[in-house]
């Protein structure tokens, strides 16, 4: 019996939610502003046919700035003929230092064909890896193996004027229990295999201190991977040598210098 009178009362309130908490249709969402709403309605557009309507809500989600939006416009008008109309899209999302975007810019001058498109494809895939990298960081390595177990300070300077982040500079400092053991200026290369993975040589002179195990002109060389990590910065492993240092393994991590700046100057 209470068992029936149970769902006697609970009954009417399960139908009352039922009714009163209808799922907003996307569509309804998209109009009112809701990016994500604009994008998943235009999927459902492009499964059910209407490439149009797609279109409008692509379009939609990309004026509000979703470059989800933007890229699914532009692959849409790129399919659908209209080269000239996917460009605008493909470069809102290039300029934010997006490698989808510039790989997608990359795929559109090459579909339209000729010398100077194929020349401004491949400066794009060059670049698509490196653009969300920082211009300069800061990065912290420990050394093992070394003359004495050695800490090693590093400004790393990499701008997109640098071969595309290719060519780097910089300067090292290492010191030791004893102190600082070595101060060097350096001159780098690195390859992006993707955008994760990027092996790096560098050659190092400067000055090794009296807290090294051989004072005076140092010289040296590292080669190592880094395991980027966007805007962020990156960790790494190396393997390198100098005269004040010895030979020696190292791992380090790197932060974007913005980053490093921000929080020295808030600091107390």
């Amino acid at each position: 019996m209470r068992r029936l009178v149970f769902l006697a009362v609970m009954a009417p309130l399960l139908v009352a939610c039922a009714t009163t908490h209808q799922v907003v249709p996307r569509s309804t969402s998209c109009e009112k502003g809701s990016l994500w709403a604009c994008n998943e309605w235009g999927e459902q557009l492009l499964q059910d046919g209407d490439r149009s309507q797609a279109e409008t809500a692509f379009s939609k989600a990309c004026d509000g700035g979703s470059t989800r939006g933007c890229l699914a416009l532009g692959r849409l008008r790129m399919a659908d003929g209209n080269l000239a109309g996917a460009e605008a899209p493909f470069v809102t999302v290039y300029e934010t230092d997006s490698e989808e975007g510039a790989l997608a810019l990359a795929d559109l001058y090459d579909a339209r064909g000729g010398e100077a498109h194929a020349r401004a494809a491949a400066r794009l895939r060059r670049e698509a890896p490196a653009l969300d990298k920082p211009a300069f960081d800061f990065a912290m390595q420990y050394r093992v193996g070394a003359w004495r177990p050695t800490a090693d300070l590093a400004l790393n300077i990499q701008p997109m004027a640098f071969l595309e982040r290719r060519l780097n500079i910089g300067s090292n400092l290492a010191y030791t229990s004893r102190g600082i053991s070595e101060f060097n200026g350096f001159v780098g290369y690195q390859h992006f295999v993707n955008a994760w993975v990027v092996p790096y040589g560098r050659l190092m002179m400067g000055t090794a201190t009296r807290a090294s195990r051989d004072p005076g002109f140092n010289v040296g060389a590292e080669v190592g991977t880094r395991l980027a990590l966007g805007y962020f910065g990156h960790v790494n492993v190396a393997a390198g040598m100098s005269r004040a240092s010895g030979n020696y393994m190292s791992v380090g991590v790197g932060l974007n210098g913005l980053f490093v700046l921000l929080m020295l100057l808030h600091a107390p």
